[in-house]
């Protein structure tokens, strides 16, 4: 990305005379050569903090303001939102359904190629755009009248909803801005409080939707199901203008104002000397990259564990109506959706930090996964109104947990080039976001209460298919690793100093521009 910071090219050329850059020994950018370990070691702190305190800010409030528009409809459901259009239970579901058919849509389209050239705009201006758009159409519910309308507002609304996750992943989380600002070591709980935004957002809709139908129902002559959409549609516009100043950019292109050219360029030094060596930059290997993630079986076996995770936490469109089971009038009802978002985040924090400090994945998915399996058994069997409820925090908190560790596995065991982690994250999130809500939409029918029976069994089957496939990933990538020990250590008997090797399938740019893995490299597991 930048000319100061040393190009594999050259070490390409020491591979023939055998010699070897030593795992922790990447050179330093030409401008930063001058720092001393002590001083190294306090730039890295300094930028460390700096992003905390600038980017996890903005990226989380845009996570909060995403799901909050996103699933308020199941708020809006039971607070008259159904009766007052006169639209059955089977026609709510289909409003569901057309969100993500959008969603899907776009993906088919444009969305795996957008994510591999979204580094030739602005990121900062294309996300802030993105959720602009989506504030506005979300306002747009309030003002629907029939199925047909209010059918037709959520279509788009997935249309404009679609390219911002993916987005954010490649941008802004994982292996994106955040990847491209933060180590693999420092991710995990970032991404974990970022990916809180959704247990908030969803614990907050709640609390807002209680207070909204409470006090502004009748108002200029709207129900309360009406404002609640105009509402937060409305903030979610002001609130995306007022953010863009304060996103940031790629590292070396971003102008912001709390990072100096000496950060951008240790950022980009310290994310790259993790990832093999390989410059996170090959504007010319686009449809290189997708070939490259379509032909690795990881992206197969994500794809699978991200789908039954999602599927497992299917439940949270319905969550206002499963909680509306227990007996409880509209506004208790909507206060109760609260508490069990509100452990799951924590719950989430803990799992995430336990995991970044253990530097291990697999187990850490795996476990949340049966505490929602034992959830939803629960919720099913259990006669008591107190059972369900206390099983309601187990569905939460075990299915929502892992949730941010799968996406960070995402983008860690599937590195470089840039446009192969972002045709990876692109997919996964297509099939998992996209295609699994074309049935996890009619799961939860009002026919099946209160215990819907089927829709807690294809939960459990979700939970029993996510978990031993966290198993497979992790044996997997701890093979990967043992066969690159192997090399090594072959290596080191031939005599290379270093013992580190051009590992065939963490390659960078097929044109020259950043070469194959020169640093040694060990996948998380």
């Amino acid at each position: 990305m930048t000319d100061n910071i040393k190009r594999p090219e050259a070490v390409a050329e020491h591979l023939d005379k055998r010699q070897h850059l030593l795992p922790d020994k990447l050179p330093l950018p030409v401008e930063l050569a001058h720092l001393s370990s002590d001083e190294q070691h306090h730039l890295d702190r300094h930028l460390t903090k700096t992003l905390d305190m600038t980017l996890m800010p903005v990226v989380f409030i845009l996570f909060l303001l995403n799901i909050l528009d996103r699933n308020n409809i199941a708020s809006a459901k039971i607070s008259g939102l159904t009766t007052t259009l006169g639209i059955t239970n089977s026609e709510y579901n289909t409003c569901l359904l057309m969100f993500y058919i959008g969603y899907l849509d776009i993906y088919q389209r444009k969305q795996v190629p957008s994510n591999m050239i979204i580094g030739k705009v602005r990121p900062s201006l294309y996300i802030c755009l993105m959720t602009s758009l989506w504030g506005i159409l979300s306002m747009s519910q309030g003002f629907t009248k029939t199925f047909s309308q209010l059918a037709a507002v959520r279509f788009i609304l997935g249309l404009v909803e679609a390219p911002f996750i993916p987005a954010v992943f490649v941008l802004g989380m994982s292996g994106g801005r955040m990847g491209c600002w933060y180590t693999r070591a420092e991710l995990p709980p970032r991404i974990a409080i970022l990916y809180g935004g959704n247990m908030i957002a969803t614990a907050f809709s709640g609390l807002i939707a209680a207070g909204i139908t409470s006090r502004m129902d009748g108002a200029a002559g709207r129900p309360a199901w009406e404002w609640l959409f105009i509402i937060e549609g409305s903030l979610t516009v002001v609130i995306a203008i007022l953010l863009l100043p304060l996103l940031t950019d790629y590292p070396l292109q971003s102008k912001h104002l709390f990072l100096s050219r000496e950060l951008q360029l240790y950022a980009e030094y310290r994310v790259r000397k993790e990832n093999a060596g390989i410059v996170d930059e090959d504007p010319e290997s686009i449809w290189r990259g997708l070939r490259q993630a379509l032909v690795d079986p990881k992206l197969y076996m994500f794809v699978v564990m991200q789908m039954a995770l999602i599927t497992a936490q299917s439940f949270s469109i319905f969550f206002p109506s499963i909680v509306g089971t227990l007996g409880y009038d509209r506004e208790k009802t909507l206060l109760l959706t609260s508490p069990p978002y509100f452990f799951a985040f924590f719950v989430s924090l803990a799992v995430s930090f336990h995991a970044a400090h253990a530097h291990e994945r697999g187990y850490h998915i795996a476990v949340p996964m049966l505490f929602a399996l034992l959830g939803n058994l629960l919720a099913m069997f259990v006669p008591s109104t107190g059972g369900r409820y206390f099983s309601m925090f187990l569905m939460t908190a075990g299915s929502y947990s892992p949730y941010n560790l799968v996406m960070s596995w995402v983008s860690a065991s599937l590195p470089r080039p840039r446009a192969k982690r972002a045709a990876a994250l692109a997919i996964v999130n297509f099939m998992s976001a996209g295609v699994s809500h074309f049935y996890t939409s009619y799961m939860f029918p009002d026919s099946q209460k209160p215990r819907y029976y089927a829709g807690g069994a294809v939960m459990s089957g979700a939970c029993l298919v996510c978990a031993p496939t966290a198993w497979v990933i992790k044996r997997h990538l701890r093979q990967q690793n043992a066969r690159f020990d192997k090399e090594e250590e072959k290596a080191s008997r031939g005599g290379v100093r270093g013992g580190t090797v051009a590992y065939d399938r963490i390659q960078g740019s097929g044109v020259g521009r950043s070469g194959d893995a020169v640093v040694a490299f060990r996948y998380v597991h």
